[in-house]
């Protein structure tokens, strides 16, 4: 979907998956949170709570990857066939060196197509074999989950089941809707495409997306916050509010999360998300769009023709300091003290997600994990900085830091 240049292909694909990815879905899913409650207390807390007694300093861009995937992983695949970066440290560091490896070569296939199949009839080939076979890899990866999925989804006994050995299985919700809606639209029109190889394809785009773009926005939110130890503070005012509160361990007591609407309506924790998403918004780059077949006029331009290639960028966007004054400068309260006509202004030139009919159609549910991870984070932690030297943004589609990395150090709140 995501690479669908026009139109009418993105809508009819967009449509077959976006229910299971809406706000009012996300929000009342019991196996969202049963796999949000499995991330965060099983995986993420343990470790943060490991390394504060160890005093061991964490690469929190490594650690945000990691959950961001787990949680894309079991949203789509389900928990027992997705993936464990958070605990699985060899395979997490093997993965994402192969998946991080081939980034500078997605240039050519998603940029230059024909002359990168030019130059190959000609005998140049401008992708060299290994960044091939990480490539391969990548998709030979993605292709397990699919199967997996598609075998425990004729063997699940019953939703949210404990298993004999007390692990989690949950159904692999984005498998089969897609699955689902693939099957019914190929009685109508059929595809050329194995239907194994097209699912395959769309959700490795999706947890590609889903882990590499919120585990940046993460990782750029918490470095702000270590800067600002104070908005900490206040934040945890904020976060022990919820009923129940994010504590860890969780007491025996309370077998649920808070929730995920009194979550999202939190307004510090929103301005602050917001705020990071505006400045360091993980994909600053051009969003290519083509012009319909009837002559458009985009901001005033002539007349443009059917066909042609325009786009927009967040980047730009994001700094048009008549709607957000100082632009350069990370500043939360500007989305709070200010009066909705502003808000709705500022929302207007938001486009973290993009907008329209090629809105992102994950961002309810990456909004969701990221304000979930951070409240969880930030009711039982602080955090400082040990190492930051390279934090600034690469000049990238898709910005992380420059050195890959950022270190913090984690304490009990």
């Amino acid at each position: 979907m995501f690479s669908m240049a026009y139109s009418k292909p993105h809508s009819a694909r967009k449509r077959m998956i976006s229910n299971v990815y809406s706000k009012s879905y996300v929000q009342s899913s019991p196996e969202l949170h049963e796999i949000s409650k499995t991330m965060l207390y099983d995986r993420l807390l343990p470790l943060l709570d490991e390394a504060v007694i160890n005093r061991k300093p964490l690469d929190v861009l490594e650690l945000n990857y990691s959950s961001t995937m787990d949680f894309i992983n079991a949203f789509m695949f389900g928990v027992q066939n997705g993936s464990n970066f958070l605990q699985d440290i060899e395979t997490r560091r093997h993965w994402l060196h192969v998946y991080q490896s081939r980034r500078p070569f997605r240039f050519w296939s998603g940029e230059l197509p024909g002359l990168k199949s030019f130059l190959a009839r000609l005998g140049f080939d401008i992708v060299p074999k290994w960044a091939k076979g990480a490539n391969k890899e990548i998709e030979d990866w993605t292709i397990e989950r699919c199967i997996a999925a598609e075998n425990s989804s004729k063997t699940l006994p019953a939703p949210n089941s404990p298993k004999d050995n007390g692990n989690l299985e949950t159904p692999p919700i984005v498998y089969n809707q897609l699955s689902t809606s693939l099957t019914a639209s190929s009685l109508n029109s059929p595809s050329p495409y194995p239907q194994k190889l097209a699912i395959a394809t769309e959700l490795l785009d999706h947890l590609a997306a889903g882990h590499e773009t919120s585990g940046i926005t993460l990782t750029y939110l918490f470095h702000e916050l270590s800067l600002h130890p104070s908005l900490q503070k206040e934040l945890r005012t904020e976060f022990l509010t919820l009923s129940p509160p994010l504590k860890f361990p969780l007491p025996a007591s309370k077998t649920t999360l808070p929730n995920p609407r009194s979550v999202d309506a939190l307004p510090l924790l929103h301005a602050v998300l917001m705020e990071t998403l505006r400045i360091h918004a993980a994909i600053p780059g051009p969003q290519p769009r083509i012009t319909p077949s009837t002559p458009t006029s985009l901001a005033g331009s002539p007349p443009l023709p059917g066909g042609v290639r325009v786009s927009a960028q967040a980047y730009t966007l994001h700094r048009n300091a008549g709607v957000f004054p100082e632009p350069e400068k990370w500043k939360p309260e500007r989305w709070i003290e200010t009066s909705e006509e502003k808000k709705s202004e500022m929302g207007r030139w938001f486009w973290a997600f993009g907008s329209g009919g090629r809105m992102c159609v994950g961002s309810n549910f990456a909004m969701q994990e990221m304000k979930l991870i951070t409240a969880a984070i930030y009711t039982n932690y602080t955090t400082s900085i040990v190492d930051d030297e390279g934090i600034e943004q690469i000049d990238a589609y898709t910005a992380g830091p420059r050195a890959n990395k950022l270190v913090l150090r984690f304490e009990r709140a």
